[in-house]
């Protein structure tokens, strides 16, 4: 008997890893532009529910009859000076049903400014019969008291309707 041991098999071949997917061979640019394009598209939702907002307070009767009486108004185109421009976002709500021949409220703060001040348009009207009245109109300096107030409409001064520009 031989004292040999009989020799060793062969070392087999080291495995190769398997292939690495498109996932770990791109993540580091991949992941980035992922969240920039979510965060993309959640910024164009949100803008585009605040420009649809803003188009239908800035189109209705009430919102341009207030501008135009105040860009008409001596004492408060005095007060602002030439030319009174609305600001970019009008805060508050419009209602608006069918029911009872067209009924409604609409509570508006318009931003206003001119080269001399800014202030708040404030607009409160109620619609009955499907036609649009003034609860009350009044301007509300930036840096002012109540004593400076300035009323635009009477109460129940009818709201007239004006074309789009």
């Amino acid at each position: 008997m031989s004292a040999v041991p009989p020799p060793l098999p062969p070392r087999p071949a080291p495995a190769t890893p398997p292939p690495r997917g498109w996932w770990q061979r791109h993540w580091k640019w991949a992941l980035p532009a992922l969240v920039l394009t979510c965060v993309s598209v959640i910024v164009a939702l949100v803008a585009t529910v605040l420009f649809a907002i803003r188009s239908s307070m800035m189109t209705s009767d009430v919102y341009r009859d207030a501008m135009r009486r105040a860009t008409t108004h001596p004492e408060l185109v005095a007060s602002l000076g030439a030319p009174v421009e609305a600001g970019f976002m009008p805060m508050g709500s419009i209602r608006t049903s069918s029911e009872d021949g067209g009924a409604g409220r609409a509570d508006l703060v318009i931003f206003v400014g001119g080269p001399a001040g800014k202030g708040q348009l404030v607009a409160a009207a109620d619609r009955r019969l499907g036609a649009w009245t003034y609860e009350s109109l009044i301007f509300v300096p930036e840096s002012g008291t109540v004593d400076d107030v300035i009323r635009i409409a009477e109460p129940d001064t009818p709201v007239e309707h004006h074309p789009a520009p």
